[in-house]
């Protein structure tokens, strides 16, 4: 029966029925307080002559089972009552969830209880992961890099002299409560051969509560209100960053969008200024982070300008969270040619300046063979799994099929969210480490077999 969703734990809904019962019984007390209690030795005699008139004798405990079927009647009214006027409220504020509010307040209250986790990137690949991860919990922190400078993000930058906007949209954006139009409107490109040809709408809107409020935070928390998110996006930086790359050859290559492009391998990448200060309440989510998880997204474009920052590097070293690197699909063409997965975890724990990696996740599941060419031709291929040199670099590996099945050289969000808060749950029931490293291994044989 629907009525007793409303009894269901976890609601707080008995608590204040509970209230509004023994309000009810003190208004009754009252009552028969104020009239001295003869109204009610009236009723009581009027109900025992109805009694003794049509059965010919006294019996009190009918009378008895009349007043419980009185209470009873009078709690399911109380109920009854309390919930259409709590569908009532709640039908004007969400008329699309009035027929399944009960179980639509159940999911919100348990997704507020859920682990805090913090996620440092950009890209596309952390938006991506969001959108699965605003399924799992409320408790959700996305710490953004703003050191792109390609298409209109960059003339954004030019213009305004603002931090990019363009990954804090598509950040924004995944974790909109209804992506839907909102989705279509933020990312938006304007066509036309004006000046606002291949603007984005997104970063316009971004770009213009920036300018408004004056503070890049008011600006995300404005954003953030329109497009209901759940959870929070926090750019790493206040500060118009320049990233820039030394190559293994010693050449220097200035900008975000050139460093793909200068074909050679990448020694290291640091920005401009070389100590850009980080936003405070960045730091404050790390430090009272559960998880900590990096990636996915380009390795040196997208997660290490975040490790660029030196507080946001400093908090990730000092915070006792574990971190989770969730390792890209595919190799990326001007980045990470010919990488495998330790040679992820080891640029990650050098530009972090310690070994930071707890555990990572890879992908191990199939990718249709026209994809694979189709990669091929752009000069792309499947990240290698070494899990033993992994495991020299002080990280437990974790493999799954993560792959989107239409898409196959990316992660598909749900599969990679259940994946990710599997092993967190894992992590919280405080197992000892031998137990752990068990759990882990039967756990990726067992979604191996079921992939077969």
């Amino acid at each position: 029966m629907r009525f007793f969703k409303w009894l269901h734990p976890g609601l707080h809904i008995k608590r204040w029925l509970f209230l509004f019962g023994l309000g009810m019984m003190a208004t009754s007390f009252g009552l028969v307080l104020t009239f001295n209690y003869q109204w009610l030795g009236q009723v009581e005699e009027w109900m025992f002559r109805l009694l003794y008139e049509m059965t010919g004798h006294y019996n009190y405990t009918v009378l008895a089972t009349i007043g419980i079927l009185v209470i009873v009647s009078g709690l399911f009214l109380m109920g009854w009552a309390t919930r259409r006027l709590i569908r009532t409220m709640l039908g004007v504020v969400m008329p699309n969830e009035s027929e399944n509010i009960s179980d639509l307040i159940l999911a919100n209250l348990q997704l507020a209880k859920g682990p805090k986790v913090v996620v440092i990137g950009g890209g596309t690949g952390l938006s991506v992961m969001l959108r699965g991860l605003k399924t799992k919990t409320y408790n959700l922190t996305a710490v953004v890099t703003v050191a792109d400078d390609g298409g209109s993000t960059g003339r954004i930058r030019q213009d305004l002299d603002i931090i990019a906007p363009g990954d804090l949209r598509n950040c924004l954006v995944a974790l909109a409560d209804k992506e839907g139009l909102m989705e279509k409107l933020f990312a938006h490109r304007f066509g036309g051969s004006g000046n606002l040809t291949g603007h984005s709408f997104g970063n316009l809107f971004i770009a213009a509560l920036i300018e408004v409020l004056g503070d890049v935070e008011e600006a995300m928390d404005a954003t953030s209100k329109v497009l209901k998110v759940r959870g929070k996006v926090i750019p790493a930086s206040a500060e118009k960053i320049q990233l820039n790359a030394e190559m293994t050859d010693g050449r220097v290559i200035c900008g975000e969008s050139q460093i793909p492009h200068a074909h050679g391998k990448i020694k290291r990448v640091f920005t401009t200024p070389e100590q850009p200060k980080a936003i405070q309440s960045a730091i404050e989510a790390i430090q009272e982070a559960d998880v900590i998880v990096l990636g996915p997204g380009s390795l040196y474009t997208s997660i290490m300008p975040n490790l660029c920052v030196p507080d946001i590097a400093a908090a990730v070293r000092d915070s006792k969270a574990k971190k989770i690197y969730i390792c890209n699909v595919m190799t990326q063409p001007g980045e990470t040619d010919g990488y495998t997965v330790s040679d992820h975890v080891k640029a990650i724990n050098q530009h972090a300046g310690q070994e930071i990696v707890d555990f990572v996740i890879a992908n191990s599941g199939d990718i249709d063979t026209a994809v694979l060419q189709r990669y091929a031709d752009a000069g792309s291929q499947p990240v290698v799994i070494d899990k033993r040199r992994v495991g020299d670099l002080g990280a437990t590996l974790l493999s799954a099929d993560l792959v989107n099945a239409e898409k196959g050289g990316t992660h598909d969000p749900k599969k990679l969210a259940n994946v990710l808060f599997d092993l967190i749950n894992a992590l919280r029931t405080d197992l000892s480490p031998e137990l752990l490293h068990y759990y882990l291994k039967r756990y990726e044989l067992k979604r191996n077999l079921r992939r077969r």
